[in-house]
């Protein structure tokens, strides 16, 4: 009978010491959970738009315009570089965005909806870099980034069809 026990005991103390592997299986699913892929991405909702020819025309020449939309266009497969890369860059690229718009759209509406695309990646930022936030959140602030985009878009296309207006007034 004292063997026995002894055997219990001693099997209870050697099962104690093994390192868990469901708590490391558990984190490595919490993580998997929350990365974003290029599928999620597809499934997010809204309206795109795509700058008229006369606006690409100006556009073509603003550097720093150029450089954010092809980071937003990488966010569409889950590449999300833009943040990571240099934090200096990053930075300096969202302050030149607001501060360098061309004369030809610089607008009170225009200059409002590229001060609404800075602060929503700045939080796409924030949203990536906590790791307290859930995927649901991550790609509502992914879907908030697409659609200021498309906003952007949409007032600088509204400038140029205004301008393309010949309206007589009479006298």
């Amino acid at each position: 009978m004292k063997s026995l026990n002894f055997l219990v005991l001693l099997l209870a103390i050697v099962s104690c010491n093994k390192p868990s592997k469901t708590n490391v299986q558990e984190n490595n699913i919490e993580q998997d959970t929350l990365a974003i892929n290029k599928t999620d991405i597809e499934t997010i909702k809204y309206v795109e738009y795509v700058l008229d020819t006369e606006a690409k025309k100006e556009m073509a020449s603003w550097q720093i315009f150029t450089d954010v939309i092809a980071a937003i266009e990488d966010f569409k497969t889950a590449n999300f570089t833009f943040f990571i890369d240099n934090e200096a860059i990053y930075a300096s690229t969202l302050n030149d965005l607001e501060t360098t718009i061309p004369e030809a759209i610089n607008t009170a509406p225009i200059k409002a909806r590229f001060l609404v695309l800075t602060t929503k990646l700045y939080k796409l930022k924030q949203q990536l870099e906590l790791s307290n936030t859930t995927k649901k959140e991550r790609l509502q602030a992914l879907k908030e980034v697409f659609e200021a985009q498309a906003n952007v878009t949409l007032q600088i296309n509204k400038k140029y069809e205004k301008e393309a207006q010949k309206i007589i007034k009479p006298y």
